[in-house]
């Protein structure tokens, strides 16, 4: 059993660690640019580009069928769920750049984050952080910052028809230090965008994917 001594000091020492830490919490995104991170002003940075990729899984359809299954009823959406991949095809989709999403997201006060990214379904289980970024064209002498990436956004297909819901999307983006002209490439973030196809939405939490993956914080 923990003495009483013992135990406030672990939670001393927990609110010193807890202390320390967010004040020294640094952003992904800046680690090898020359800025100051964390930024004592906001960051001046533009938009490059961000086209979106959208690709579907073939799902087999003896996969994603069982025995119960064979008199058929259950929907396009469940068998996606249940069956396996076999290939990997192109799936037309109004959502082809980002850019515009992400601009308006990025004029906020308040950037729009998600709290986590298995599982997105809706845009309930978001949260607001400082916007640590101002937009300025891309001739402005002053940016700082240059960002640009693209987007992967899976669906699946059962036989002919394809799933009325995403299942996922892939953000890959590059950090341009304006200042030095040196690139960072970002470690690639999934999360499980499981929304209507084409929808405003989709597109929206897509954005929102995108300014969580740039205001990603560190200790290191």
């Amino acid at each position: 059993m923990v003495s009483r001594a013992r135990f406030r000091m672990m939670l001393y020492l927990t609110s010193v660690v807890v202390t320390v830490g967010c004040g020294n919490l640094k952003f992904l995104a800046l680690k090898g640019t020359e800025l100051e991170n964390p930024p004592s002003a906001p960051i001046k940075l533009y938009v490059k580009e961000f086209p979106v990729t959208s690709k579907a899984n073939v799902v087999d359809p003896n996969a994603a069928l069982g025995d119960s299954d064979m008199g058929g009823g259950r929907s396009i959406n469940a068998l996606a769920e249940a069956g396996n991949a076999i290939m990997v095809i192109s799936r037309n989709s109004r959502i082809e750049d980002l850019t515009r999403s992400l601009l308006r997201e990025l004029r906020r006060d308040k950037l729009r984050v998600f709290s986590e990214l298995d599982r997105v379904r809706d845009l309930q289980n978001v949260r607001e952080v400082a916007n640590p970024f101002i937009l300025v064209p891309p001739e402005d002498d002053d940016a700082q910052l240059e960002i640009s990436g693209s987007v992967l956004l899976l669906s699946k297909r059962v036989e002919q028809r394809f799933s009325q819901k995403s299942t996922s999307a892939t953000v890959k983006m590059v950090i341009t230090d304006l200042g030095t002209g040196k690139q960072i490439r970002m470690p690639p973030v999934k999360s499980g965008i499981n929304m209507t196809f084409n929808s405003k939405e989709l597109e929206e939490a897509i954005a929102i994917l995108i300014t969580t993956v740039v205001t990603q914080k560190t200790l290191f």
